[in-house]
């Protein structure tokens, strides 16, 4: 079976709520697991976890919160419009159309904003704004105005919070369950990492932080310094910004995340078409390959999985493109260090990409503890691929969503460098991680915690040891 580099997550949705889904899913090449906690409570996230956790304990569970995203209350059933109706959106539950999450939003916004909904299925224009909170605005497009779906504000900055109560709720329920991410949506700058990453208290979840409005694109720099990966929702992100502009910023995002040593995740439209259709079309499977020739660390579906009718075959898809495209991408050297504070050496992730070049090189093998001198070695796009051992399950999981790693939870109790290898190349071929014929590189720390600590760069013959 060919080896993929590129992760695939999946939004787990009706669609996908049946165990046998989900498991082929799984088998089909799923490495993590999104829930929408916009439209889930504490009780869903218990149901879908117990779900997940029994097909498998390596696929990774990812909360996606709603934060300062604004949504319209869930009414009865869509309003049909059409151009130049007059929409009249109210503060609170008195109106039958409302911002649910953001019932101020009149007093951020001024006459003449536009207004998407639902990705640009529809847009309207604020006409008026009145002393009580109601917000008219014209259609300019669109037949309807479907309940419980978000807007878009292009250029607008607004005020509200980066997490809500809700959010908090649902994040507090994860990180004493052992969830590995929380993708939060929004996110414009580091206050907004900062507020978010205070409600984990010491958990070890990872922040992804959603790229969806220009806010977010002009503080790109500091928010991948600050997060631990960045989404490019490029849903929101064309509703926000001018879809002509999406490429290059897409290409350019995951271009600053390679060099921070920070996983990318390419998200929405990626199949779009799958939610209907057995196949997608041309221009969506060239969008996918784009993105891994790009660099992309993961791939994320939305309705393909969530409310299709191929989720399955979706993931097939994904795993097709992604392994067809990686035939031919080359390892490139980077110099920069992802670590502003110059706290990691380049030196070993240098040499190591200098040994790879050889033909005889079968896999590379990293010991560290939470895994990121994997991270900084996926960069250089390896022909072969990493496997990395780290000290517990969540960072086994973590590593989920960057690309040509494969986490392995490994410790031992010895102190002696040689023993700590055998033992490890033990571990290896029980696990079928190597084989007995590979020629592999072994590096990293036998001890983070102990600075003295040597580095292991030790090129092994499997055979040799045997």
């Amino acid at each position: 079976m060919k080896y993929r580099r590129t992760k695939i997550v999946c939004t787990i949705g009706p669609s996908s709520w049946n165990a046998n889904t989900v498991k082929a899913m799984y088998e089909a090449g799923m490495n993590v697991a999104r829930i929408n906690g916009a439209f889930a409570d504490v009780a869903e996230l218990q149901r879908v976890e117990k779900l997940i956790r029994d097909i498998s304990p390596r696929i990774a569970l990812m909360l996606d919160i709603k934060g300062h995203e604004v949504r319209l209350n869930k009414f009865s059933e869509a309003l049909p419009i059409r151009k130049g109706d007059i929409i009249i959106m109210g503060k609170d539950s008195t109106e039958n159309i409302f911002p649910a999450t953001f019932p101020n939003l009149y007093k951020d916004i001024k006459v003449g904003q536009k207004i998407m909904m639902d990705k640009g299925a529809a847009g309207l224009e604020v006409v008026k704004i009145t002393t009580d909170g109601k917000i008219h605005a014209k259609v300019l497009f669109g037949d309807k105005i479907a309940p419980g779906k978000g807007m878009n504000f292009p250029g607008a900055k607004l005020s509200n919070e980066a997490i809500t109560d809700i959010d908090k709720e649902q994040i507090g329920y994860c990180g004493k369950a052992g969830w590995e991410f929380v993708s939060a949506s929004f996110i414009r700058n580091t206050h907004d990492i900062q507020v978010v990453k205070e409600a984990f208290g010491d958990s070890k979840i990872n922040l992804i932080a959603k790229i969806e409005d220009q806010q977010g694109v002009d503080n790109i720099d500091d928010i991948i310094e600050h997060s631990d990966g960045i989404m490019i929702a490029r849903g929101d992100l064309g509703s926000e910004l001018p879809l002509e502009k999406l490429p290059r910023l897409q290409k350019q995002i995951i271009h600053k995340c390679n060099q921070k040593a920070k996983p990318v995740i390419l998200a929405t439209n990626l199949l779009e078409s799958m939610t209907v259709n057995i196949f997608p079309t041309r221009a969506e499977v060239t969008d996918v390959a784009n993105g891994v020739m790009e660099g992309t660390d993961s791939l994320m579906t939305s309705g393909e999985t969530a409310q299709g009718k191929y989720p399955i075959e979706s993931v097939e898809m994904l795993d097709k493109i992604a392994k067809e495209t990686e035939q031919y991408l080359e390892p490139m050297f980077i110099s920069q260090n992802p670590d502003s504070s110059k706290k990691f050496s380049l030196f070993p992730a240098h040499a190591i990409y200098e040994s790879s070049m050889d033909p005889e090189v079968d896999k590379i093998l990293v010991i560290s503890e939470t895994g990121i001198e994997s991270k900084i070695l996926s960069r250089y796009n390896l022909a072969q691929p990493i496997v990395a051992f780290v000290s517990d399950r969540i960072y086994q999981n973590q590593l989920n969503l960057t690309k040509n790693v494969q986490g392995y939870v490994f410790t031992s109790k010895q102190n002696d460098k040689d023993i700590i290898v055998k033992e490890l190349i033990q571990f290896a071929l029980k696990e079928k991680l190597i084989l007995n014929v590979d020629r592999v590189i072994i590096t990293g720390k036998v001890n983070d915690k102990d600075s003295n600590s040597p580095y292991l760069f030790e090129y092994f013959d499997v055979s040799k040891s045997l």
